[in-house]
């Protein structure tokens, strides 16, 4: 038997009855408990209530039986008793009772039927229970761990945010501003920008493919690499930073070491400030960075694989010329899925037109594309400006 629904309590005044009752529930295999009023029940049963009883009372005494009315699982209640009319019946189960049985019992097997019929269904009703039961700790256990998720995507927010390089940062009279803004709490977007001599600066913006924890690990390996390359520059180690494709392989160079199965598509910049020159190269970053002088806006040119997926990849190298009041937007490939366009030749434009049109700043260019408003985003997304002073300095003005 099962141990979900096997306890049966007999009540009956009559000796003989309740043993002959008893006996063969016990030889079935069933846990009985037998009681000669309801009283004598009642104290019996308190600590361990029956899932089913047998019972010879009257409709009165049937609602003074505690465990019928009880919140969890109510124990069934089968009339065993002589009876007359059809009337008495209709009584006892208008009272509460689940099923009668005439007495004397001449044949068992109805109250094999009786029994089977209604422990199934207790067995079932305690089953879902438990299952129900279970479910309830296992949604707590998971609210719990989700928390604790939470907890643990913040604080390794806040840790990418030290990352970050400061916004609005000045270099050789040039004006640094970004802004990133996860689809999760952790972003595989990522940018720095720092100063390379008293004349070059430099800047990458990288875009790790997927987005939460596993990107945001590469973003840390790539601040820890340009730490390492900054350093050796410093010393005269290696110059890798002072080519944009050789710091592209070396950064591919990296992936592919630590085996993570990401690639990361990069934007790596280096602008000449007596040059007035930009040196870049493409890793596969899209869209490309829009150049905007004079009110008006371009795509860079150029091509490039993406990083850390070939052994031996290879990268052009593209020098710009500068003009007066330039402005350069770098956008990661999140900003297509949110704005709206039929075709993606329509999406560029539009966004060649915004940023052609918006001279406010890195703000009023996410409010004009309607960013702030979207916290759902389905990638994450960052932009990167970076302008002469003179242009920034117009910009401010505007924005008053």
């Amino acid at each position: 038997m099962s141990s979900l629904a096997d306890r049966i309590l007999v009540i009956d005044h009559q000796r003989e009855d309740r043993l002959r009752l008893s006996d063969y529930l016990i030889a079935k295999g069933y846990l009985v408990q037998t009681a000669s009023t309801v009283q004598q029940a009642t104290l019996l049963a308190e600590d361990t209530p029956p899932d089913l009883i047998f019972a010879d009372i009257s409709n009165d005494e049937i609602k003074t039986i505690p465990f019928i009315e009880r919140d969890a699982f109510p124990a069934s209640l089968v009339i065993v008793s002589e009876t007359k009319t059809a009337g008495d019946v209709v009584a006892c189960l208008r009272a509460g009772a689940a099923d009668f049985i005439l007495k004397p019992v001449q044949d068992y097997s109805s109250v094999d039927h009786v029994i089977h019929r209604i422990l199934d269904k207790i067995r079932l009703a305690k089953l879902n229970r438990r299952l129900h039961k279970e479910l309830e700790e296992g949604n707590k256990k998971l609210s719990a761990g989700i928390q604790e998720l939470r907890a643990d995507q913040k604080a390794g927010l806040q840790i990418q945010l030290k990352m970050l390089p400061a916004p609005r940062k000045e270099i050789h009279g040039f004006c640094f501003d970004h802004r990133i803004k996860p689809s999760l709490y952790l972003s595989g977007d990522f940018l720095d920008y720092f100063n390379l001599d008293q004349e070059r600066s430099l800047f990458y913006f990288a875009d790790v493919s997927g987005h939460g924890a596993s990107s945001a690990f590469v973003t840390v390996l790539l601040k820890n690499l340009t730490m390492r390359l900054k350093r050796n520059l410093k010393r005269n180690s290696s110059d890798e930073l002072s080519c944009p494709d050789q710091f592209l392989r070396r950064v591919n160079q990296e992936l592919l070491t630590t085996d993570l199965g990401k690639h990361v598509t990069i934007f790596v910049g280096i602008i000449d400030k007596n040059k007035k020159e930009l040196i870049y190269s493409i890793g596969g970053h899209f869209p490309l960075p829009i150049l905007t002088s004079a009110g008006k806006s371009e795509y860079l040119e150029g091509k490039g694989m993406a990083v850390g997926l070939f052994p031996k990849p290879t990268f052009d190298v593209y020098t710009k010329h500068l003009p007066d009041g330039f402005r350069i937007t770098v956008f990661s490939d999140g900003i297509l899925e949110v704005i709206k366009g039929p075709a993606l030749k329509d999406k560029e434009k539009l966004l060649l037109d915004v940023v052609s049109q918006e001279q406010r700043g890195i703000e009023s260019l996410f409010s004009s594309l309607g960013l702030d408003g979207i916290d759902d985003l389905p990638d994450d997304i960052a932009v990167l400006t970076i302008s002469d002073t003179q242009e920034s300095t117009k910009s401010e003005s505007i924005g008053v």
